[in-house]
């Protein structure tokens, strides 16, 4: 074991709890990284220790009431975790967990616990469940097998297989927000598609997604690899998935409502996008960013799209305004100008201001904007 800063924080944490007379072992993705030669700045622990005498070792650090209560803290920019035992031994506790690669322990004095073989499955790269109940009893360890595929390239075992698909109804059971919250670290791992497409052989997809038109086509997702942002990847999901309720799919597992309207604006002009070239005033609509985002989505799910980036951005050049700001008139001097006092309407007025600026209709300069504006006025 080596002395890195990360280790000699997590054995200094072991032996403060020795010195009070309690177990304290690093369990679980720290050394599953240790082993595989990944950077980490997580660290698992478990003690025989009580909350209230964790409190009194460590008073600065944080105690965190979630479904297992645990002490939170942070030393040399090392996060880490400390949970009680509670009354079992660590065998049980290890026993618990769900994959071999995660039901590993080390001592104050580096000696390995492996009952499960977890180091060997690790070095082999091979995923497999610490016990055959593993999935019932939380089905969500489906979704978390698919994001250690992804991240670490491990392959599955004929058991963890067999098991997920006998168990996929029963992540209908599954608290939406835990769904969300596992799908993102899904897709933002390094090889999303192969997590992905593991679901989909499994029938997982197919529970996630039901009403999706592709979702029982073995869709491809390679796509998910050539974009970059977590909004892009759920465009791209959704988009291979055949799914167009994007915004209450992300809404039901709890995403935030400023993440579920990005994809949900992303994905409707990266699919126009997708059948019709740009016109002006879908670009100006979209606005530069979504814009450039959409067609970059579209390459990705698409090679057979004209364009690129650089082309969108000299069409966005060309366009007389980049924005209701760029108006050479204001709100307040279209009211004065029209004698009404400013109400929906205006709102309505400097849409229609900016649609035929766009369009070419009027010069955005002030005097034919407000001539414009009144002339619509009088005909609508």
């Amino acid at each position: 074991m080596n002395k890195s800063n990360e280790w000699q924080v997590g054995f200094a944490l072991l032996a403060t709890l020795n010195s009070y007379g309690h177990e304290a072992y690093i369990v679980g993705g720290a050394l599953r990284d240790w082993v595989l030669k990944e950077a980490f700045v997580d660290m698992d622990i478990v003690t025989s220790a009580t909350m209230r005498e964790l409190g009194g070792i460590f008073p600065s650090a944080a105690i965190i009431c979630t479904g297992i209560p645990l002490l939170s803290m942070k030393k040399n920019d090392v996060r880490v975790e400390i949970s009680g035992l509670h009354s079992q031994s660590l065998m049980e506790n290890l026993r618990d967990r769900d994959f071999t690669v995660n039901a590993i322990a080390l001592n104050e004095r580096g000696d390995w616990v492996d009952p499960f073989h977890g180091k060997k499955d690790i070095e082999h790269r091979v995923l497999r469940l610490v016990h055959e109940d593993s999935i019932r009893l939380d089905p969500l360890r489906m979704l978390r097998a698919a994001r250690l595929m992804a991240e670490y390239h491990f392959t599955a075992d004929s058991g963890l297989t067999e098991a997920c698909h006998a168990q996929r109804d029963r992540l209908n059971t599954v608290a939406s927000e835990r769904i969300g919250e596992e799908m993102n670290r899904l897709l933002h791992s390094r090889d999303p598609a192969y997590g992905v497409e593991w679901l989909g052989e499994q029938g997982i997809l197919s529970k996630l997604c039901p009403d999706a038109t592709s979702v029982h086509k073995n869709p491809v997702f390679s796509p998910l690899n050539k974009v970059d942002t977590l909004i892009e990847k759920w465009v791209v999901f959704f988009y291979q998935l055949g799914e167009k309720n994007v915004r209450s799919h992300l809404q039901k597992w709890r995403l935030s409502k400023a993440v579920a309207k990005q994809v949900d604006r992303l994905f409707f002009y990266t699919e126009k996008r997708l059948r019709v070239p740009w016109d002006r005033r879908s670009l100006y609509e979209a606005g530069e960013k979504t814009a450039g985002d959409a067609e970059k989505t579209a390459h990705a799910l698409s090679g057979s799209v004209p364009g690129g980036e650089m082309h969108v951005r000299r069409l966005l050049a060309e366009l007389p305004i980049q924005s209701r700001r760029d108006l050479a008139v204001s709100p307040l001097e279209i009211s004065a100008h029209i004698h009404r006092e400013p109400g929906p309407w205006l709102g309505d007025m400097l849409h229609a201001l900016e649609m035929a600026v766009i369009d070419t209709q009027v010069k955005n300069e002030r005097d034919p904007l407000l001539t414009w504006a009144k002339e619509r006025l009088y005909e609508t």
